[in-house]
């Protein structure tokens, strides 16, 4: 029997954990498995030639919303090429109701709902004989009859004690990240979320996750994403895994998910000790309003959250991330809007904003009626209008998460943006409105999203133009485009100041270093009675000194 796992994503830096996780619970493995990892960028053609070719018997795969279609284009096709063939797949678009979908997509023979490493290696066993599919948990399927069967959700009770997903040879060590599934389940509540009725949350021992960071590091594994709903559920875990974390510096990096309001004073310290770089915050907040929390059934006060963001957001050793959510019921556009600007006033690291996905499994899906949630009853599920947001006002928000990721979250612009919404509250809105849809739409170069910034503060805002052009200069741009005409070559009049040391000491005299060190080749320019120092033996635009005149 030849199993295909078709390992379909949305970029090859992404690799399916599903496929290592359920091939390592194969106690014997007879069968010949095997594997297409693609992307929904490559041609469908091309994905079920290469499909063909391998013949197999059964195909697995997971769906996600972003990879549904693409998914299905690819299937459809198969079935008629190979009508004998069985598809089964599993995944977090299976987690709601199933019967509607397995009797509109006839080619997918069944469905996993829940938890695949038990259910999928007992499902194989049985795979030719549809009788027995009947007391499998967590599958659903159409039998021969026409009657759907649906066997519930599947979950993993002993989780610590499953085979670990690089234990399969299926396991990808070549990408940028790996994700280490620490936790199942959720403490919180989100209705909004998959894992929010995913009890009782099931944790790695501390042992085993030490072991298996070893593992990785010899793999050569530099970066892990902690797959774990909410790591400081359990401040006593949190701060053990902390200390666990930190054995592991300057050899792994760790992106995880805080929950801003449960960060106690313990846990808060250790962060605030933690060395630059080892670790990588995403602090959900979703919204700042706590009638909108509340109606999303989110655990914890927004004080608390708002207190714990700002600490985090303090610390100089730690990048933190924060999400909201546009289309939660209860935000209207203009809550929205103030908390991007709360958010960059606390200095948030990133913003990231997105629109609410009404999933297949939750809480919020089945009480969209009662909420007054319009959404696409297609992938991916986008919110299409709510009780406090029209579609004009979720169109915006879109156009303001666009805005964000152009320059917010751009090293180059990002001080720029904090310093220009500190005091002018209408900025971000009068540049979404100056910027076309088309050209938001469009994959823009940094210099293009600089120069967009410059004509629009020249129109608008002719105060700011100076320090656009500050910062242009400090990000490594074109210093031969209109933001950097001003810059002059800074000659400084010492005697022997071809000599290094003579040299660096004139310059002591003349500036106030701000960053940066002095080479024995730098070259100076000014601008504005500031100084910038560019290393002729590197050959780069980026100034590595920068100061202001005395």
């Amino acid at each position: 029997m030849n199993i295909l796992w078709l390992d379909l994503n949305c970029s090859y830096s992404h690799s399916s954990l599903a496929l290592p996780c359920i091939h390592a619970q194969i106690k014997e493995d007879d069968d010949n498995w095997d594997v297409i990892r693609t992307t929904i960028n490559v041609n469908t053609t091309t994905i079920v030639r290469d499909i063909v070719a391998r013949k197999p018997n059964i195909i697995l795969a997971t769906a996600w919303l972003f990879t549904h279609d693409k998914l299905h284009s690819i299937l459809i096709r198969l079935k008629q090429l190979m009508p004998d063939i069985t598809i089964a797949l599993g995944g977090p678009e299976f987690l709601g109701e199933n019967e509607e979908y397995l009797r509109t997509n006839k080619h997918i023979n069944l469905v996993f709902r829940g938890e695949g490493e038990s259910n999928v290696p007992q499902w194989l066993s049985l795979s030719h004989k549809k009788e027995g599919w009947k007391n499998i948990e967590g599958v659903c399927f159409i039998d021969d009859y026409g009657i759907y069967h649906d066997n519930g959700y599947a979950r993993i009770k002993d989780f610590d004690n499953l085979n670990s997903p690089e234990k399969s040879r299926f396991f990808c060590n070549d990408r940028a990240f790996v994700q280490f599934e620490t936790a199942r389940g959720c403490f919180n509540t989100c209705s909004f979320c998959v894992s929010g009725e995913d009890k009782p949350v099931r944790n790695l021992s501390l042992d085993k996750i030490r072991t298996r960071l070893d593992n990785y590091l010899s793999m050569g594994i530099k970066s892990i994403r902690l797959l774990d709903r909410t790591f400081n559920g359990s401040s006593k875990r949190a701060l053990e895994m902390l200390d666990i974390f930190n054995e592991y510096y300057g050899k792994l990096d760790f992106h995880l998910e805080v929950h801003p309001g449960l960060l106690n004073q313990d846990v808060m310290d250790k962060l605030k000790e933690m060395p630059k770089g080892l670790l990588h915050l995403e602090a959900g907040i979703q919204s700042l309003n706590q009638n909108v929390l509340t109606l999303s059934r989110r655990l914890g006060t927004l004080e608390a959250s708002l207190e714990g963001l700002k600490y985090l957001c303090s610390l100089d050793n730690i990048i933190t991330h924060t999400d909201l959510i546009a289309g939660l019921p209860g935000y209207s556009y203009d809550m929205l809007y103030k908390d991007v600007y709360k958010l960059s006033n606390i200095r948030a690291s990133e913003i990231q904003l997105e629109t609410l996905k009404v999933l297949p499994g939750t809480r919020m899906r089945r009480e969209a009626d009662n909420l007054g949630l319009r959404y696409s009853p297609l992938t991916p599920y986008e919110i299409l209008q709510s009780d406090a947001m029209s579609q004009d006002d979720l169109l915006h928000a879109i156009k303001l998460s666009r805005v964000i990721d152009f320059y917010y979250n751009t090293e180059v612009w990002q001080s720029f943006f904090q310093k220009v919404m500190d005091s002018e509250a209408e900025f971000l809105q009068k540049l979404i409105d100056f910027l076309s849809d088309e050209i938001l739409e469009m994959p823009l170069s940094m210099e293009k999203r600089g120069l967009l910034l410059y004509d629009f503060c020249l129109k608008n805002y002719p105060d700011y133009v100076n320090d656009i052009s500050l910062y242009w200069i400090l990000g490594g741009l074109s210093t031969s485009k209109e933001p950097a005409k001003e810059l002059k070559a800074y000659i400084i009049e010492a005697k022997d100041c071809d000599k290094p040391e003579i040299y660096k000491t004139e310059i002591l005299k003349n500036f106030d270093i701000k960053n940066g060190d002095f080479t024995p080749l730098m070259r100076f320019y000014s601008f504005n009675n500031y100084i910038f120092g560019f290393d002729r033996a590197l050959q780069r635009q980026k100034p590595v000194l920068f100061g202001k005149l005395k």
